[in-house]
């Protein structure tokens, strides 16, 4: 019996989803396939555009055997942070064979070069990269300078401007630091660039798909999602998606405003002092989210890497909370989000050999956790509560417990 990983935010699930799960499959000849997905946060720093239960049903719908949650954490965190998670989670479960991602590359060989790299940093690359971020450059353009600096004459540079890639280097940066057994694999994306903004015949990218579900126009999104994808949004949109990042300008305001001096600031993880400085001083002129944002935004600081320090302080991740969770082991439970019904043999052998205990009732967790790893689920728990808060306002839903979600078991129809 053969498993293989795969780690993903489905914002929304579309055919490339579809495809990589199908491929990932059929090229490793695994059984079953295990998702590690973020939850209603995810990776570029924002809010998922509908929450963790539904995109659990899209995936299940699609061929996940068994889809577990990505603590908040380690979804809203740089990309090396999201694959050390995502990647020590898979590896904790003691029954995956194989770790399938896409890529812009689609070649295994230079992506291990370039994690090998990247994970050694020899003194001569540390050099240049000092160089580079002393020159005012963001982190990601620093180290990729840093990279052709290195090796002028190999193309491995190139690999770290392309946000696959980057993700995939990561990936491997992991498996190779937890000394895993897992295989990993890629597969090209297919279809448009992972930021386009516009549909692609049946491969159209997420961002793609964001954009019209926020402007409601679902019609065109039946040929750029699988049938079942396709029904679950149409039974969503309007009650509980679209979720958007400027839903939660007047949280993230409030919280800001609570906010006494910069130093406060630098408690949250990903904050530096310079960036805490800088955010202090910008408050008054805080509108929503996205101007704040581009308020804040500089030549080094990225976007994505203000966005994702904006929910960071919002959902209150601390670096000191983060820290002590990577330093015993990084993940110290699974939370399952969904099953297939017919994968239940899948589950009886990661309980027979993981290394952490697998939470399908928050209830139970208690028993099964110590204090400090109840805090870091807590984390978790928080940060739907948030979500909730959010959307029950926007859409006039009822509220729901976190406590009392069960479990999705999907059965085929």
């Amino acid at each position: 019996m053969k498993t293989v990983g795969v780690i993903a935010e489905y914002n929304p699930f579309h055919n490339g989803h579809a495809w990589h799960m199908q491929e990932a499959k059929r090229i490793s000849g695994a059984d079953f396939c295990v998702v590690v997905m973020s939850g209603n946060f995810v990776q570029r720093g924002a809010p998922a555009i509908l929450d963790k239960y539904a995109r659990t049903q899209m995936a299940l719908a699609c061929g996940a055997d068994l889809v577990l949650e990505l603590p908040v954490s380690w979804a809203l965190g740089s990309a090396e942070y999201f694959a050390s998670g995502a990647v020590s989670l898979l590896n904790s479960l003691d029954s995956v064979d194989f770790l399938c991602f896409g890529s812009e590359c689609g070649k295994l060989a230079p992506l291990h070069e370039t994690a090998q790299i990247l994970n050694s940093e020899p003194d001569e690359y540390r050099l240049f990269l000092k160089k580079n971020l002393k020159a005012g450059k963001s982190f990601p353009l620093a180290r990729a300078n840093a990279l052709e600096q290195y090796l002028p004459n190999a193309p491995v540079s190139s690999l770290l401007r392309e946000p696959n890639n980057i993700l995939g280097i990561e990936y491997l940066k992991a498996l190779l630091r937890f000394d895993s057994r897992i295989q990993p694999f890629t597969i090209s994306r297919t279809g448009s660039a992972y930021h386009s903004h516009t549909l692609h015949g049946t491969f159209s990218s997420a961002t793609a798909l964001r954009k019209l579900l926020d402007s409601a126009k679902l019609s065109s999104l039946k040929s750029e999602t699988p049938l079942p994808v396709y029904e679950i949004l149409l039974g969503e949109l309007g009650k509980s998606c679209p979720v958007s990042i400027r839903d939660f300008s007047p949280l993230l305001h409030y919280r800001l405003l609570s906010i006494a001096s910069p130093e406060e600031l630098t408690d949250f993880q990903d904050v530096s002092a310079e960036l805490a400085d800088r955010m202090f001083r910008l408050i008054p002129g805080f509108e929503d989210i996205e101007q704040f944002i581009s308020l804040v935004k500089t030549k080094q600081y990225t976007e994505s890497r203000i966005s994702r320090c904006l929910f960071h302080i919002l959902l209150d991740i601390r670096m000191e909370t983060v820290q002590a969770q990577q330093d015993n082991g990084w993940n110290s439970y699974a939370r399952i989000l969904g099953l297939r019904k017919k994968s239940s043999s899948l589950l009886r052998k990661i309980k027979e050999r993981s290394c952490i205990p697998l939470i399908t009732k928050l209830a139970d967790a208690k028993k099964l956790l110590s204090p400090e790893q109840m805090e870091f689920l807590k984390k978790d728990i928080y940060a739907s509560e948030v979500f909730q808060c959010v959307t029950t306002g926007k859409f006039k839903q009822g509220a729901y417990s976190e406590y009392r979600r069960q479990i999705i078991l999907w059965d085929e129809r």
